[in-house]
């Protein structure tokens, strides 16, 4: 049933909720001086939009479409006062100040569940309106604030709460789903000690939590409202109407339980109690006092934006504390803090926050963004500038399989013509990334990251054999068992065997290389190596760079132009020379391919 405001859908009920067959939904206690609001189906003005549970537990109907307006009660026991003469020989319970601000005097209250025996909870009851409660001597013992939600929120299971920033830790969830419509306590004067957060801001929060809607995982925008953004300094006894909406988030992929491995596990928040100071692009300097870092390892598998915004906002459903050291500022309730990103269009914005710090400590920073998405990021420091990268292009350098096969393969590249430094010619320039660094090296580059040591300087090397000895080995592996080098490549950085090999097998001590196109020369001491694990990115090699579109002038180049480029790969048994031309544009992402033909000529007479 829809909420009741017409007095004429009430009814005087006999009995309170105690008694079966209750013949009304207003139950007036004399002697107690309570009155009991009754949602039962036996009478035509049912209070909720489901029966009740026994005893004294009301079934939450998951909206507030049901309850009684606080003016329909007003009016409701007024006309009772003067058709009933039993109840005119007792005070008054009700006071009216507005239509939406009401007194109950003379010692009457509304039950709450704690009587002996309990009845109904029935400030669960009331709508459109805030109230207090005078005891017999006129003394307010406790002030409501009425609540209301204005806007259209689409997930209907979702939860608004509410929460004080005196009490930021405690928030309170609100006792419907759907929008809100209920009074919240502002003042206890019978609590120990009194309860007072009539001066605090009060804010509501929606923050529903992602879930599967016909086999699609499907998220939703977070809102939130305060009494500060309507203008309210102190709360009364009063009506407050917030602007509470929220919609279908295309940005949400995620639920819960997908966002604890992977990228996901290599992400915290930061808040600090002081500025910290970032700089970007080598000379933009500004403090924040956020930091978000997105990949704390540096690992070479970064998070796209969308993975961030979806870590961050489940972040911000916990009921914990999400601050993570190296930050400081401890006590940041997850479900109270903040929001801290919002995409606009394609672009992941970062709010600033308001945490009453002096001076400003509101600006936040995103780290460990992919090289792909430095285009879609946005920050904000503690003096509220906006802040952005200069344009900067992610660079593919995408290999094929006979590179991968190749342990020693190697790639290059180069500009086409940088200021007159042209390619084939004495001075050719290799490309730098954003850092400065010539794009060139192995493909095969990552240290291994598996248990054990992963270096070592004293090793021998069979005579004209397949083996690696070293003693740092049978410390490393005797415990973790052996054979967990094999795929991996044993990479000799000094003497004559200095070069790369796959490795077949390993034992404690020893690790045995694949024997297909070369094994070691000779013997040989002290020998220095490091084991590297096999470059599988996209199941044939890649490896990402990022350019600096905005401010690379190598060679006496203009910035802020296209660059052509020229992409070198080649390695020794399995990959020949191979060369790709490229255009690097004004794009977020450019991908370059190179296609090495297979190798069948090369030859390195083995055990001399």
């Amino acid at each position: 049933m829809a909420r009741i405001s017409d007095p004429d859908k009430l009814g005087r009920s006999d009995e309170d909720s105690n008694t079966v067959g209750t013949n009304g939904n207003v139950y007036f206690d004399l002697t107690n001086k309570t009155i009991e609001l009754i949602a039962t189906d036996s009478y035509s003005g049912n209070l909720a939009n489901v029966p009740d549970t026994p005893a004294n537990g009301l079934v939450d109907a998951g909206y507030n479409d049901g309850g009684v307006d606080l003016q329909a009660l007003y009016s409701f026991i007024k006309e009772q006062w003067k058709s009933e003469p039993d109840l005119i020989k007792y005070p008054f319970p009700m006071e009216a100040i507005t239509a939406e601000q009401f007194e109950f005097i003379n010692g009457w209250t509304l039950t709450d569940g704690t009587e002996s025996p309990a009845l109904r909870p029935s400030k669960k009851y009331i709508r459109n309106g805030g109230y207090a409660e005078r005891d017999a001597n006129s003394v307010i013992q406790k002030e409501y604030a009425g609540i209301i939600s204005l806007g259209s929120i689409a997930d209907d299971q979702a939860t608004p709460y509410y929460a004080y920033s005196s009490d930021l830790s405690n928030p309170v969830n609100a006792q419907y789903t759907g929008p809100v419509n209920e009074a919240v306590l502002i003042f206890d004067n019978t609590a120990s000690p009194v309860t007072d957060y009539r001066n605090d801001v009060f804010t509501l929060y929606l923050r529903p939590v992602p879930r599967t809607i016909s086999t699609v995982k499907t998220g939703f925008t977070f809102a939130q409202q305060s009494t500060t953004d309507i203008g309210v300094s102190v709360i009364a006894t009063q009506a407050y109407r917030f602007p509470l909406s929220s919609i279908v988030d295309i940005n949400i992929n995620t639920l819960p339980s997908d966002l604890t491995s992977g990228v996901y596990a290599n992400m915290r928040i930061e808040y600090y109690t002081s500025p910290q100071s970032i700089t970007i692009d080598g000379s933009n300097t500004f403090s924040v006092g956020v930091v978000i870092d997105a990949n704390i390892t540096d690992s070479a598998t970064q998070p796209s934006v969308q993975e961030i915004y979806n870590w961050v906002q489940n972040e911000l459903r916990d009921s914990g504390d999400i601050n993570v050291s190296p930050g400081d500022d401890t006590g940041i309730t997850g479900k109270t803090a903040d929001l801290l990103l919002n995409f606009v269009g394609s672009t992941l914005k970062v709010l600033e926050q308001d945490r009453g710090q002096s001076p400003a400590n509101n600006g936040v920073f995103i780290e460990g963004i992919g090289s792909t998405d430095f285009n879609n990021v946005e920050f904000i420091d503690n003096t509220g500038t906006a802040k952005v990268f200069q344009f900067k292009v992610g660079l593919n350098l995408d290999f094929n399989q006979f590179i991968l096969d190749d342990p020693d393969s190697k790639y290059f590249l180069f500009f086409e013509n940088a200021g007159g430094n042209q390619f084939g010619t004495g001075s050719a320039i290799l490309v730098d990334d954003d850092g400065g660094t010539d794009i060139d090296g192995f493909v095969h580059a990552t240290p291994s990251s598996t248990t054990g040591d992963q270096t070592g300087t004293d090793g021998v090397v069979s005579a004209s054999g397949n083996t690696l000895q070293d003693s740092t080995l049978a410390v490393a592996w005797t415990t973790a068992g052996n054979g967990e080098l094999e795929g991996k490549i044993l990479r000799v950085t000094n003497g004559p065997n200095a070069g790369s090999y796959f490795i077949a097998s390993n034992t404690a001590d020893t690790v045995t290389i694949v024997t297909t196109g070369k094994v070691f020369d000779a013997d040989d001491t002290s020998v220095s190596w490091e084991i590297i694990d096999k470059n599988t990115a996209n199941t044939n090699p890649r490896i990402t760079k990022t350019f600096n579109y905005a401010a690379n002038v190598q060679g006496g180049r203009t910035a802020d132009t296209d660059a052509n480029v020229i992409l070198i790969a080649l390695g020794l048994d399995s990959a020949q020379y191979a060369r790709a031309n490229a255009t690097i544009t004004k794009v977020n992402e450019v991908t370059i391919p190179i296609s090495n033909p297979l190798e069948r000529n090369y030859e390195d007479p083995q055990g001399v």
